[in-house]
């Protein structure tokens, strides 16, 4: 059992990935899902670990994809974001993935520049400013391991302007404050792993029909964490439904 046999379990519509090394390997791996399945990798044939979407054409219309913020990569740890226009059942959506630069202390020291805390600030000031002058009608969906708590207190939250803003929600925030055994990083345990909705998709959102969780894929299909950790990941995915 790998990644495509998870994925197939599932049958998710879009997966949004961070830190694919290998092109060869990622090319292998869409070629094992079920289904009209594409791979698209932001840096082309790098080794290095970059985003990448795969995308089911037999239910997604891809509209176009492409990087933003590449001149202030630096606060993204070198990852500008990686940004896919779609449209399902004929309605358009936009995602926009993300890696935000990892580890610190966290104390979020606004006179450093290098300051792990202040570059995920500033790339998370960066992505709302983007989307509220770029896409402010649009059903946005940010998202990816962005390597910090938003339960931080609000002097060193370095998601601050999402959460106090009225067009954007964590649609994980229930898993955030919830119980350490679903959080997306068992291992510290945290919870890094996050998506952020605008407020274009609270409707949907707030459908009963609709729903947001970590999937406890080592649990459900490995005999150990040190079992899934080996084979997939250290991070568990999160997994969003939204219903019209």
């Amino acid at each position: 059992g790998g990644v495509a046999d998870i994925i197939n379990s599932y049958n998710p519509n879009i997966v949004a990935f961070q830190e694919i090394e290998d092109n060869n390997a990622f090319n292998s791996l869409i070629n094992n899902l079920n289904g009209g399945w594409v791979g698209y990798r932001s840096g082309g044939n790098s080794n290095y670990g970059e985003l990448a979407y795969a995308i089911n054409t037999d239910v997604i219309n891809i509209s176009s994809m492409y990087n933003i913020l590449i001149e202030d990569e630096y606060y993204f740890g070198y990852r500008a974001p990686y940004v896919l226009e779609f449209s399902f059942q004929n309605i358009d959506y936009i995602i926009i993935n993300n890696h935000f630069k990892c580890c610190g202390d966290g104390i979020l020291d606004f006179y450093d520049t290098h300051d792990e805390e202040y570059r995920r600030l500033i790339a998370s000031q960066l992505l709302q400013n983007h989307v509220e002058n770029n896409y402010n009608l649009e059903k946005v969906i940010i998202l990816g391991d962005l390597n910090d708590s938003i339960t931080d207190t609000e002097s060193n939250n370095v998601f601050f302007g999402f959460i106090e803003s009225e067009n954007f929600h964590f649609a994980d925030y229930n898993i955030a404050t919830g119980n350490t055994d679903n959080w997306s990083y068992p291992s510290w345990p945290s919870h890094l792993d996050h998506i952020i909705i605008s407020s274009k998709l609270y409707d949907m959102f707030n459908n009963e029909a609709s729903s947001m969780e970590t999937l406890l894929i080592d649990i459900d299909f490995y005999n150990s964490w040190n079992e899934y950790d080996s084979i997939i990941s250290d991070h568990r995915p999160i997994r969003l439904i939204l219903t019209d």
